[in-house]
């Protein structure tokens, strides 16, 4: 807890209701639930305990007001924008879910969330390295990588898990993250070419830097605008931009030191994807997101499921008449598959929806645009750069249909689940 953080909830130590609710949005705002979905959940225990309360969620902030309109006590959190994280949505979820269905009370509800993390430890940082490593190959298969970018994807993706790790011990290395993965990776690919031959450099640091780019986010970010919550949206927003910038300031940097001529080994083809790998991809995909995502180990089948189902939907859509609307239709399928599959399956809609937005989302179009600039081949740049955002709306409008047809909340409530262990 942030030294903020326990000021604004010590402001309340009086009322235990209005400290659970306030402990419950922190936890899952770090979480990642997106700002309308913590919104309903916080409002639903509010009511379901019995307390008033107003709530304005922000990607950097929450704000909260307890008590009747004219009277009210205020509690405000300045946190880091949420990195999703499915073991602690699927926690949170099993507390809510019991607390909804009268099994514990808020007092034992909220023993639960102090001790969460104390209680379930998350997977170890280290585990990030060769998470992102299989993550980047994975890419790279889809992509119609050869052997040479496999193995400069497969680097790219290691050393960025190596920063992961050190990013979690060292305030600077994660504040300049994405700008030293960035530079690394274009090292990376210069060494590989001065001394081993060509490779595909679009392929290669798109690959390997895959898991930074703010696809998700900027997904998340129009969903948010969409919905009217105006200012999460934006700030969102920015957030996706400052991503790139950081990522661009890293690409700059490599090859204002190395020479633009690196740029020129972008033309190295692309090699056919039969279904063995493709399928190899699918796996290795849901293994690194696993990780990556902090997923528990009984939610590796979903997880594999929202990935598999985002392939082939993509893939299948890809080939077809409708191609140029493919992410819309990717994404209300995929969108169907994880709200069906909260319903009746009774698991948190994050599990089975991130990884597959993950799958479907443009960032690799967007940072992809940002390499051809510093080629100066400002038309294809332009191009790269409005597909990514085209297929960003074209992925928030499958998905708003999608919760249209088949709305559910972002955690369930199941009556009659046990003790929460």
């Amino acid at each position: 807890m942030s030294e903020s953080t326990s000021d604004a909830i010590s402001a309340i130590a009086d009322d235990p209701k209005a400290v659970f609710v306030a402990t419950m949005a922190r936890e899952l705002h770090l979480a990642g639930l997106a700002t309308d979905a913590l919104e309903l959940t916080l409002t639903d225990i509010a009511t379901a305990i019995g307390l008033t309360m107003q709530i304005l969620a922000l990607p950097t902030s929450i704000t909260i007001a307890i008590g009747p309109r004219w009277n009210q006590k205020l509690v405000l959190m300045r946190l880091d924008p949420g990195r999703v994280n499915l073991r602690k949505i699927s926690l949170l979820n099993m507390i809510y879910d019991q607390l909804r269905a009268g099994e514990i009370d808020f007092r034992e509800a909220s023993v639960l969330v102090a001790n969460i993390d104390r209680r379930w430890p998350g997977i170890h940082p280290l585990w990030q390295i060769p998470a992102l490593a299989i993550v980047a190959i994975a890419v790279g298969i889809l992509l119609g990588a050869g052997v040479r970018e496999l193995l400069v994807s497969g680097c790219i993706g290691l050393s960025t898990g190596i920063l992961s790790a050190i990013a979690t011990k060292n305030n600077t290395v994660a504040r300049l993250f994405e700008v030293i993965a960035a530079f690394v990776g274009t090292l990376i690919v210069a060494l590989f070419t001065k001394f081993v031959g060509p490779t595909n450099i679009y392929i290669s640091i798109v690959a390997g830097v895959v898991v930074l780019l703010p696809g998700y986010s900027l997904t998340l970010a129009l969903h948010e605008l969409a919905n009217g919550d105006l200012v999460a949206g934006v700030a969102r927003l920015g957030k996706v931009l400052s991503v790139l910038l950081a990522l661009s300031c890293g690409a700059l940097l490599g090859f204002a030191i190395l020479g633009p001529a690196l740029l020129q080994s972008g033309d190295v083809h692309t090699h056919p994807v039969p279904g063995r790998l493709w399928m190899l991809a699918s796996i290795l995909m849901a293994i690194g997101f696993c990780v990556d995502l902090d997923a528990r180990l009984r939610d590796f089948v979903w997880v594999f499921a929202s990935c598999f189902v985002a392939l082939l939907v993509s893939h299948v859509l890809g080939g077809t008449s409708v191609h140029e609307v493919s992410a819309f239709a990717s994404a209300f399928i995929c969108g169907i598959v994880a709200n069906l599959g909260a319903r009746y399956l009774r698991i948190p809609q994050a599990v089975m929806l991130v990884p597959a937005l993950l799958v479907l989302v443009p960032g690799s179009l967007s940072y992809e645009s940002v390499l051809f600039a510093f080629q100066q081949n400002i038309s294809s740049a332009v191009t790269f750069g409005i597909n990514a955002a085209f297929a960003a709306v074209q992925l928030v409008a499958g998905l708003l249909l999608s919760q249209l047809l088949f709305p559910t909340r972002a955690l369930q409530v199941t009556v009659g689940t046990g003790r929460f262990r």
